[in-house]
């Protein structure tokens, strides 16, 4: 057997040592990547990618998404879906409501589900500025409402209460909660 000179067989280590690591970093997917592995996610990610706002979440972030599933996206207003996706393929978005629309379902920072555990209500301001009141209902799930004020997008009508319907999706570059609807008016 042949024997390999030291400083050969400890350069073979470290480049072992090197691809493991390396391989641990390539399967760090930010946030637009681990939503776009998830086929309940396609219309949030096609927003994100009509209204120019999928950019950002390749970013270092953090950030807190609150991911309306495709049944969420489904059930908003035609005018929402329009500013969102354009009236049919390949239509223009609205410059301002359709990035406005995503950003209401994003918050800086990294929160987990567990900030709120234990707390009645919370308040967070989502980055379009809007407020977004979570809070705990009698059977104790909690429930995301937007509240009056801030960036509506299509008048005064009541809001559902959205719902968490998967928490604390990890991605290197925050976290991703899927959720019910869409927290605009």
């Amino acid at each position: 057997m042949r024997r390999l000179p030291l400083l050969a067989a400890a350069g073979l280590l470290l480049g072992a040592a090197g691809l493991l690591l390396g391989a641990g970093a390539a399967r760090a997917q930010d946030c637009l990547q681990v939503m776009a592995g998830d086929p309940r996610l396609s219309s949030f990610v096609e927003a994100l990618n009509r209204t120019g706002q999928a950019e950002l979440l390749h970013g270092s972030g953090p950030f807190t998404i609150l991911a309306p599933d495709n049944g969420a996206i489904a059930r908003v207003p035609v005018n929402i879906r329009d500013d969102l996706m354009g009236s049919q393929p390949g239509a223009d978005v609205d410059p301002v409501r359709g990035p406005a629309v995503v950003n209401a379902q994003m918050i800086d920072g990294r929160h987990m589900a567990r900030e709120v555990e234990g707390r009645d209500r919370v308040t967070v301001r989502t980055r379009n500025g809007n407020m977004l009141l979570i809070q705990r209902g009698a059977d104790g799930q909690y429930t995301l409402v937007p509240e009056r004020g801030g960036f509506g997008a299509g008048g005064i009508r009541q809001v559902e209460p959205a719902h968490v319907v998967q928490a604390d999706i990890p991605c290197s570059n925050g976290v991703v909660h899927i959720v019910d609807r869409v927290l605009v008016r």
